[in-house]
């Protein structure tokens, strides 16, 4: 291997960490919120000054630049202006009036949220305290992040909304907060007068990235500077309120139904959902990402949400902005002649079934070597799995003075970790079994389609981002290629590709004795299967590890 390969190694082994039950980290949010907020009480007063960008050259006319000024006094009175290509606001408070000049007929969503981001990073932060006392809670590469969803959607369709908080172990900094009409990314942070401002924040899709260039004490203001004169400001306020889907579909008008365009694989009938934001009109003017059970259908279901037509939403009598999740129906029916394909869930299911010994109903002893890179070279690790049913099995890898074990007696479950490759060692059985467990992903995230590897004609199952090009996105996609057999040729995640090959028969399973790992191209991994028997007589003590219980926690693997 060469002198890459250990480099490659370090690289892999830590983006892997186990994720953490839920515990009560409401304190760490309230102080990371609150230690980056400008907008509360004590703050001194400033003027700020913002550039907005497209984030991707690729989005450069996608029209989300512009500017953000702003001269905050205290929460009650401040004035702001924001300049987009399609709209200008200038905007005062002063103690209980607001105030409000615009052009433009539409406030941009994404030009709302990036402006109140810049100054309070969770608006709804009380809500976000109460969730994160229950959250999911995750620990990778130095972060920790908090996720839990809420119930949405209609009585005939039920959805939900995600919401999600991280943060930097070590200096408690926000990373990323998002919501539902809010949230961000949160880089650059410098201080002023006590408070960590973050000077980057990304949001939106296409993503918008605002630059802070001025951030300075406000020091004095001309005489009457945020006095609003009635006469010079619009007669109604330009608002944008978030509603339930409930309410949205309740301003719905009828609209003459549609044929939906075929597909070629995939699921043929499901629902479409986005948020949307509806002008003061009634008209759809922003739509976000789609989710649907089957991406195919996404441009088709955009199209269809943004002809939609409401009756105008009223607050106190005056048409205001709404933003909301919409669910839509679909199904349609596959080309003339095409060849159809399972669902990803079967395609899963078979590989599993024929490709994985567990999956079997012999018990057996699995022993592997692998190969893995140090700071001082190559290095050799084992791995080694008894399995006598889904309910008495252990799996355990050793490599220099790390050690790993995962066992289940029952219905208890144990594991043991020590040493400093523990995010190698379970990356290494993630990569063993590699298939994910069915209740940890949906549908609607898979794409399918026919692909050759190495000469064989494959189907390949594939979640995330895929540029025009074909390249995977490290951070996004995951991958599986099964031959017309359902055995697992391939496979793709966190920017880790495995090969599998020298397929062998044991009860009637036939699976890898050789799987090779890459990153970036370089040969990362080799594991090479040494010998699957029958156990024999195993001790009942053998899955058991006292003092080691554990509960599953949310986790992509089977085992």
């Amino acid at each position: 291997m060469s002198g890459h390969f250990w480099v490659v190694l370090l690289l892999i082994a830590t983006a892997f960490r186990p994720l953490t039950q839920a515990e009560d980290l409401s304190g760490r949010v309230r102080k990371a919120v609150e230690h980056i907020t400008l907008d509360q009480p004590g703050t001194k007063p400033f003027h700020l000054k913002a550039v907005l960008a497209p984030t991707l050259l690729r989005d450069s006319d996608s029209g989300r630049s512009g500017e953000i000024e702003m001269w905050w006094e205290s929460p009650a009175r401040w004035k702001r202006e924001l300049r987009s290509p399609s709209f200008h606001q200038i905007e005062i408070v002063n103690d209980g009036r607001d105030w409000q000049r615009n052009e433009g007929d539409f406030f941009p969503e994404w030009l709302r949220e990036i402006a109140v981001e810049l100054v309070r990073p969770v608006p709804p932060l009380q809500d976000v305290l109460e969730h994160a006392k229950s959250a999911e809670v995750r620990r990778m590469m130095g972060q920790t992040s908090l996720d839990w969803v809420t119930n949405t959607g209609t009585a005939e369709v039920h959805n939900i909304r995600r919401t999600v908080v991280a943060m930097r172990e070590d200096s408690g900094e926000l990373l990323y907060a998002f919501g539902f009409g809010w949230g961000g990314g949160f880089h650059d942070y410098q201080n002023f007068h006590g408070r960590q401002i973050a000077h980057t924040v990304s949001l939106g899709s296409p993503e918008c990235t605002a630059k802070v260039v001025t951030l300075e004490d406000l020091g004095d203001v001309p005489s009457g500077f945020f006095d609003a004169p009635a006469k010079d400001g619009d007669p109604q306020l330009l608002q944008t309120v978030l509603i339930d889907e409930i309410t949205l579909q309740k301003n719905l008008l009828l609209l003459e139904p549609s044929p939906w365009p075929p597909l070629e694989n995939g699921a043929i009938e499901g629902n479409v959902t986005t948020n949307v934001v509806v002008d003061r009109s009634g008209k759809v003017r922003e739509t976000g990402s789609i989710v649907s059970e089957n991406s195919a259908i996404n441009d088709a279901g955009r199209q269809r949400i943004l002809a939609m037509q409401f009756k105008p939403f009223l607050v106190n009598g005056v048409p205001v902005q709404a933003m909301s999740q919409i669910t839509l129906p679909f199904k349609t029916v596959r080309p003339a002649g095409s060849e159809v394909f399972d669902t990803a869930r079967s395609y899963f299911e078979r590989g599993r079934k024929v490709g994985f010994p567990e999956a079997g109903t012999a018990p057996y002893v699995l022993r592997a070597e692998f190969e893995a890179g140090t700071k001082t070279g190559p290095a050799k690790g084992r791995y080694e799995d008894t399995w006598l049913s889904d309910s008495r099995w252990r799996r355990e890898i050793w490599f220099e003075n790390s050690h790993y074990v995962r066992s289940r007696d029952g219905d208890k479950q144990y594991q043991l970790a020590e040493g400093l490759e523990v995010g190698l060692l379970e990356l290494v059985l993630r990569i063993i079994e590699p298939i994910p467990a069915l209740a940890t992903f949906q549908e609607s995230d898979w794409r399918i389609k026919r692909e050759t590897i190495s000469e064989i004609r494959a189907v390949r199952v594939l979640a995330g981002y895929e540029s025009p090009e074909g390249k995977l996105d490290p951070e996004q996609a995951r991958g599986y290629w099964f031959d017309d057999n359902g055995l697992l040729l391939k496979t793709f995640f966190n920017g880790i590709e495995s090969r599998r090959s020298d397929f062998q028969d044991f009860a009637g399973i036939k699976f890898s004795h050789h799987v090779e790992v890459l990153k970036e191209g370089h040969l990362a991994i080799r594991i090479s299967v040494t010998e699957v028997t029958s156990p024999g007589e195993v001790p009942a003590k053998t899955f058991e590890l006292k003092g080691h219980s554990s509960e599953r926690t949310f986790t992509s693997e089977v085992r």
